[in-house]
């Protein structure tokens, strides 16, 4: 059920996928979704949860102790970059629940925004640590969220190759001995 409805709310839109359709898909009923998860909005939130396991997990490579923390910042975008090139890749799951539920109090939209936050503070982290400033964090943030929304319209490879391209501009331009 939960395959199912994950599917659905990334292919077609949390609120446009209604309960009666994941249920058909998943072949269950409404009445063993309802045991699951008390709402479909915690149906939502539970998957959301998954996604940010899952996002960890596209960048660890970048973040190995392995790799010297002045190449973590290219690495990281790297990663990202291999995730907008994946076959069916429409956008960053949690960026498209902010998208669909503005109320910063809804249970999703939590789930979103702290692994938003996440993602913006590892991302200051690691450009100090490779010896530029936080605020090159913040940029490098900015880009892969517009390459995030822009994957629908340019398409996977353009859009990796425009985020890897900017993102080594703006770091050589930061850090210069990373060039």
């Amino acid at each position: 059920m939960r395959d199912a409805a994950k599917e659905l709310f990334y292919r077609q839109g949390i609120r446009a996928t209604g309960v009666e359709e994941v249920c058909r898909v998943a072949g269950t009923t409404k009445m063993s979704l309802y045991r699951a998860f008390p709402s479909k909005d915690a149906l939502v939130e539970a998957i959301l949860m998954e996604d940010c396991e899952a996002e960890a997990c596209w960048y660890a490579n970048a973040l190995h102790p392995s790799v010297p923390p002045r190449e973590r910042p290219m690495a990281y975008l790297t990663a990202a970059a291999a995730e907008l090139r994946a076959p069916g890749f429409r956008g960053c799951p949690t960026g498209l629940a902010i998208v669909e539920f503005p109320d910063p109090e809804h249970p999703a939209r939590k789930v979103a925004d702290a692994r938003k936050h996440q993602i913006r503070d590892l991302l200051r982290r690691i450009c100090a640590e490779a010896g530029g400033p936080e605020a090159l964090g913040d940029g490098l943030l900015l880009l892969m969220e517009g390459a995030f929304a822009a994957v629908p319209y340019l398409g996977g490879e353009a859009t990796a190759a425009a985020l890897e391209g900017a993102g080594r501009t703006l770091i050589e331009a930061a850090i210069p001995q990373a060039a």
